[in-house]
C-alpha cells in the first residue's frame, strides 16, 4: 500500500502543487491536496485525520504565495493560521516538515520544520525534479529524513540556525559554494556558509 505525503500550499500556486503531485505520482505515493478532497466541516478534523495518516508535510512556498502575504490582503491571515495549524499538528504527531521554496525567497516565518529546499531550487528544473521524486520514492519506502540526515555521498546535512533566539536544526538539502547563504525559514534571518555546503 501507497504511503501518504500532506500538502501545505495556497491554492493560488496551482502549476507548482500540479508539478508537485506529478513528482508523488511518478515516486507512487499519494499527496493530500485539500482542494481536490472532500472536507466536511469542521476543516480542522479532516485536516488533523489526513495529517496523522501521512509520513511528511511539504509546504510548497511559491511565487503566489509570496504575494499573498505582501499584498496586505485580510485573507492571508487565514491562510497563515491554516499552515500554522498543519505544522503544529505535523510536529505532534513527530513527522518531518518540509519546507520547499519554489526559485521565490520565503518572506514569513515558520516556527518548526526539519528539512529545507531554499531559494533557487525549482521543481521546473528537471535535476530538481528528479530529486525531489527520489525523496518521495524514499518516504513511499518507509524511510524518513530526521536531523541530521546522511546523504547517499556520506555527508551529513544538518545544520543550525547561528542567531540567538533561533537556533533551529535542519536538514539542508542544497549545495553552496563558499561564501553562499540561505535565509533561514524560521528567523528569516541570513546564513552564510564561509566554507560551502555540505
Amino acid at each position: 500500500m501507497a504511503h501518504q505525503v500532506f500538502i501545505s500550499h495556497t491554492e493560488r500556486d496551482v502549476e507548482y502543487c500540479d508539478i508537485f503531485d506529478r513528482a508523488c505520482a511518478r515516486a507512487g505515493i499519494r499527496a493530500f491536496r485539500s482542494e481536490f478532497e472532500t472536507i466536511e466541516a469542521p476543516a480542522w478534523k479532516t485536516i488533523k485525520n489526513e495529517m496523522a495518516k501521512s509520513c511528511a508535510m511539504f509546504l510548497l512556498i511559491g511565487k503566489e504565495l509570496v504575494r499573498f502575504q505582501e499584498s496586505y490582503d485580510p485573507n492571508w491571515r487565514y491562510t497563515q493560521n491554516w499552515i500554522a495549524y498543519e505544522i503544529g499538528l505535523a510536529c505532534q504527531l513527530n513527522i518531518d516538515v518540509w519546507v520547499i521554496c519554489d526559485d521565490v525567497r520565503i518572506n514569513f516565518p515558520v516556527p518548526y520544520f526539519n528539512n529545507y529546499l531554499p531559494f533557487p531550487f525549482s521543481l521546473r528544473n528537471n535535476e530538481s525534479f528528479k530529486y525531489m521524486r527520489g525523496v518521495l520514492e524514499c518516504y513511499n519506502a518507509g524511510s524518513r529524513f530526521s536531523y541530521p540526515h546522511v546523504d547517499s555521498d556520506g555527508f551529513s546535512i544538518g545544520t543550525c540556525c547561528p542567531y540567538e533566539g533561533c537556533s533551529i536544526k535542519f536538514n539542508l538539502h542544497a549545495t553552496l559554494q563558499p561564501g553562499e547563504a540561505i535565509l533561514c525559514p524560521c528567523c528569516l534571518k541570513e546564513i552564510t556558509y564561509p566554507e560551502g555546503f555540505p
